[in-house]
This record gives structure tokens, C-alpha cells and sequence, in this order.
């Protein structure tokens, strides 16, 4: 092999790896999109809601959804660096 060859070669190796960033960059922005949906559709529930015991578990919810997409806005910012 010559040198034109072994650098398409490491050029095709690094095109893969960001392509699979990439790809992994817009499946966690879908669904962080997703828990935001869903995070806002039980705060409107939670409004409606009249039980407290039913009202604490949804509010457990939404916090737990708050904390994974935080986590999941941490990742993106990391992902967009690298892309």
C-alpha cells in the first residue's frame, strides 16, 4: 500500500466514527424531545390532578424525567463538541 492509500483508508476509519456520532447526536435529540413531551404533559396533569397521593407519585415522575434530561442536555453539548 502507499501513503494515498493508507490515508483513505484512516480518513474512511474517521469518517465512520463521526458518522456514528452523528447518528447518535440526533437519536438523543429525539428523544430528548420525547421527555420533554412527556415531562410537560404530566405537569399539566399533576395541575388537574385532585389526590395528593396520586399528585406526589407524578410529581416524582416529573422530577425524575427533569433529572434524565438534564443529564441528556449534558451528553448532547458533549456530542456537538466532538461533531
Amino acid at each position: 500500500m502507499n501513503t494515498n492509500d493508507l490515508l483513505k483508508a484512516i480518513e474512511n476509519f474517521v469518517d465512520t466514527n463521526k458518522r456514528e456520532r452523528i447518528t447518535r447526536y440526533e437519536s438523543l435529540k429525539r428523544l430528548m424531545k420525547k421527555l420533554k413531551i412527556k415531562q410537560n404533559l404530566l405537569k399539566d396533569t399533576v395541575k388537574n390532578e385532585t389526590n395528593k397521593k396520586c399528585k406526589k407519585r407524578l410529581e416524582e415522575k416529573i422530577r425524575v424525567l427533569k433529572a434524565q434530561r438534564k443529564k441528556g442536555l449534558k451528553l448532547l453539548k458533549e456530542l456537538k463538541s466532538e461533531i
